[in-house]
C-alpha cells in the first residue's frame, strides 16, 4: 500500500510526459550531491518515505540520515544527505519535501500537545479524521510525536456512537446487540451523551467510555460514577487552550483531531552542493 501511494505522489508531477525541464537540461548520467535543510524548529517525521520516494525513482541513490523520526529538529540543521543521479533527484524533490514537511509538522503539533499534558497519566489518541489515502502515514506521525493511536479502521474493534445508538434504540440495547453477535471477540466503547446514557452504559460493563463534547463539570459528575476499571475517554473540542483542563481531571484519555486539522508544513529544503 505505501508504494502505491508513493507512485500515485509521483505520478502527479510525472505524468503524463515526466520531467520536460530536467530531462532537456541534465545529462542522464549526471551525479551530484543534495543536503536536506529544515528551515524551522520541529519534529521530524516521514523521513524513511523520504527516502523511499527517491529509492523508488533510483535504487542506486545514497542517502545517509542524520536523525530519526521523532527526533528534534533545530533550524538551518542538515537532516539527511543525498548523492546520486541528479534527475532522479530533481524528479523526486517535489514529493519527497510534500511528505516530509506534511507530516512532521503533523509530528510537531503532536508534541506540543504532549508536552502540555506529559505531568498527568493521560494519554495523546489521535481519530479516524485524516487525509483520504494518507493515514497510515499520518498516524506514525502521531506516533512520532509521542502520541498513541487510536482504531486505524472501522475492523480494529467496536465503538458504539451516537448514530448506532439512535437506529438501534437506545445505548443498552446496542451494547448486547453487539455482544450477542460477537461474545468477547471485540473491545467494546460506547459513546455516551448524557449522564442517563451513561448510566445506562455502566449497566453492561463496557471496556470503555467515551465522553464526547461534554462540559468540564459534567464530567467531573460522570467520574463519580464510573467504576475505576474503565477507562475513560474525552473527545471533541479539543485544542492547545484547553487540553490541560481535560488532562487534569483524571480522565484515561484524550482522543482529538487537532494535530491533523490543524497541523502547519515545517520548511524544509533540499539544496544541491
Amino acid at each position: 500500500m505505501i508504494d502505491d501511494l508513493l507512485l500515485i505522489a509521483l505520478n502527479e508531477d510525472l505524468l503524463p510526459g515526466g520531467d520536460v525541464t530536467t530531462d532537456c537540461l541534465i545529462d542522464n548520467n549526471h551525479k551530484s550531491d543534495f543536503e536536506l535543510v529544515v528551515n524551522e524548529n520541529a519534529i521530524l517525521a516521514g523521513g524513511s518515505l523520504f527516502e523511499e520516494i527517491f529509492y523508488t525513482l533510483d535504487k542506486n541513490i545514497k542517502i545517509v540520515n542524520n536523525y530519526a523520526d521523532g527526533n528534534k529538529l533545530s533550524r538551518s540543521t542538515v537532516v539527511a544527505k543525498l548523492s546520486g543521479s541528479t534527475r532522479a533527484i530533481l524528479k523526486g524533490e517535489r514529493s519527497a519535501l510534500n511528505l516530509i514537511s506534511h507530516l512532521s509538522g503533523i509530528a510537531s503539533i503532536t508534541r506540543e500537545l504532549v508536552e502540555l499534558i506529559k505531568h498527568t497519566n493521560v494519554i495523546l489518541l489521535d481519530t479516524r479524521k485524516t487525509t483520504p489515502g494518507l493515514r497510515s502515514f499520518e498516524k506514525a506521525a502521531i506516533l512520532a510525536g509521542g502520541g498513541k493511536n487510536h482504531r486505524f479502521n472501522l475492523s480494529e474493534m467496536v465503538l458504539i456512537k451516537d448514530n448506532h445508538i439512535k437506529n438501534v434504540g437506545g445505548v443498552k440495547k446496542t451494547i448486547l446487540k453487539v455482544r450477542e453477535c460477537y461474545k468477547d471477540k471485540y473491545k467494546i466503547e460506547v459513546e455516551v451523551n448524557d449522564i442517563h446514557e451513561l448510566e445506562e452504559a455502566l449497566e453492561c460493563n463496557p471496556d470503555v467510555i467515551m465522553l464526547d463534547n461534554w462540559e468540564i463539570p459534567d464530567i467531573k459528575k460522570a467520574l463519580k460514577l464510573i467504576p475505576k476499571n474503565i477507562p475513560i475517554e474525552v473527545s471533541g473540542q479539543i485544542n492547545k487552550k484547553n487540553i490541560l483542563e481535560y488532562a487534569e481531571l483524571g480522565v484515561n484519555y484524550i482522543s482529538t483531531s487537532y494535530m491533523i486539522k490543524n497541523t502547519k508544513w515545517v520548511d524544509f529544503s533540499l539544496n544541491a552542493v
